[in-house]
């Protein structure tokens, strides 16, 4: 591992984001889209009394266990969501017909670059940071995340992506944290992991980080991003570190991180 030395990223609220608005927007239709798509799926026919016969209940379930599951370090991604709620549906799974449907939402929704991200990646890697994206894919593949971040020129100073769904693990699990870091070639002392949210912190200080440094320039969530995924944390007040704009983040990165 050398000297080699890595920042490692949030993706939501840190290198991405949606308005308020448009962010509940966002996440109400992929509510009804996988609720459609579940509903639309064959009766099972082991299944004589399903649980429940609203299919947006059932979807809402299996995405709150799964949110849960999250803030415990725990993966459950899309495809077993979906599975989940055709359980609960009395339905036979489908979980690809899912995946190519949140696909489609996702490709066609306006997500926006956070002012400085191109900026303050290039410098980094000009610097000779290794750069890693670890991102909690809830609901979400980050297959389809990756092309996304591909195309609108993060993806050209990436080194490693680390998403949950592809893994058994969601931040703050140290694992995840670790993982990121094998693919990178770079040891925990010789890193930093930058974020909005309090699992960032924690599960950076968990792997062994040199730090955890708190983003607090797009933290304008939506009210149901917010309950779900960003609830107020005492870590989110006593963080050491904060940086109020990427462009501050090489500075802080050196500083951290000396050569």
């Amino acid at each position: 591992m050398g000297g080699s030395r890595a920042v490692l990223l949030d993706l939501w609220h840190t290198l991405e984001f949606l308005p308020p608005d448009a962010e509940e927007e966002y996440m109400l239709a992929q509510l009804d889209t996988m609720a459609r798509v579940v509903a639309s799926w064959p009766r099972s026919p082991r299944a004589r009394h399903p649980v429940l016969r609203d299919p947006r209940r059932a979807v809402a379930e299996a995405q709150a266990e799964a949110a849960e599951a999250s803030r415990r370090g725990i993966s459950i991604p899309l495809t077993v969501q979906g599975m989940h709620a055709a359980r609960r549906l009395g339905r036979t799974a489908q979980p690809l017909e899912l995946v190519r449907a949140i696909v489609e939402l996702l490709d066609r929704t306006a997500f926006e670059l956070t002012p400085g991200a191109l900026d303050a990646l290039s410098s980094l890697r000009t610097e000779g940071f290794r750069i890693g994206v670890i991102s909690n894919t809830v609901g979400e593949p980050g297959e389809a995340l990756q092309r996304h971040l591909e195309r609108v020129g993060i993806g050209q100073f990436v080194d490693a992506w680390a998403f949950s769904d592809q893994l058994p693990w969601t931040k703050p699990a140290p694992e995840i944290f670790w993982h990121c870091l094998g693919v990178l070639g770079v040891s925990r002392d010789r890193a930093i992991h930058v974020g909005d949210g309090w699992s960032d912190l924690v599960g950076a200080q968990a792997a062994g980080l040199r730090a955890g440094v708190l983003f607090t320039g797009a933290q304008n969530y939506g009210a149901r991003y917010r309950q779900v995924f960003a609830p107020p944390a005492p870590e989110l007040e006593t963080a050491e570190y904060r940086i109020p704009a990427l462009s501050e983040l090489p500075g802080l990165a050196r500083q951290l991180l000396p050569p």
